[in-house]
């Protein structure tokens, strides 16, 4: 029996995505690498903090699918059974985008400047770089800033 080859996880919302939307995005986390690397210690530890909290686009489909399911199955229950549609109308579309990384509502976040974990984990980890957390990635304290921002960026282009 074969086995289902599922689309690589680290790019699947990505390969659906606008290439210019994804540059958009890529340039605002280089932007904000550049930024917070010229700020104190406690302003680049806030910034930590608060990519750990950023929702994620697939968090905000998931949400976004749960809500208009429960509110159709509400009105099924309570009006027409019609309403129910909606519901299976959205788990086929939670299942496409888990499988695919595709859904509608997944475009419109992306058009707002949501990312992706791998995208938020990006800047974040090169944040933590810059900040000194890895010692194999912080070979370059005698470094120019921009060779330390770079250096950081390019390690973890790959993530």
């Amino acid at each position: 029996m074969a086995k289902m080859k599922l689309p690589d996880e680290s790019d699947r919302i990505r390969a659906n995505t606008n290439e210019e939307i994804n540059r958009r995005i890529d340039r605002d986390i280089e932007d904000n690498i550049r930024y917070y690397a010229t700020q104190n210690e406690k302003a680049l530890t806030e910034r930590i903090d608060s990519l750990e909290d950023e929702w994620d686009v697939d968090r905000l489909v998931q949400l976004c699918i749960s809500g208009a399911s429960i509110s159709s199955i509400l009105l099924g229950v309570f009006g027409s059974k019609k309403w129910w549609l909606i519901a299976a109308a959205g788990m086929g579309l939670l299942g496409n985008h888990a499988v695919n990384g595709w859904c509608p509502s997944a475009m419109v976040f992306r058009r707002m400047g949501f990312r992706t974990r791998q995208e938020i984990d990006r800047e974040k980890y090169a944040l933590k770089a810059i900040r000194g957390d890895f010692d194999e990635l912080t070979k370059f304290d005698n470094t120019k800033l921009d060779e330390k921002v770079l250096a950081a960026i390019d390690a973890v282009k790959s993530l």
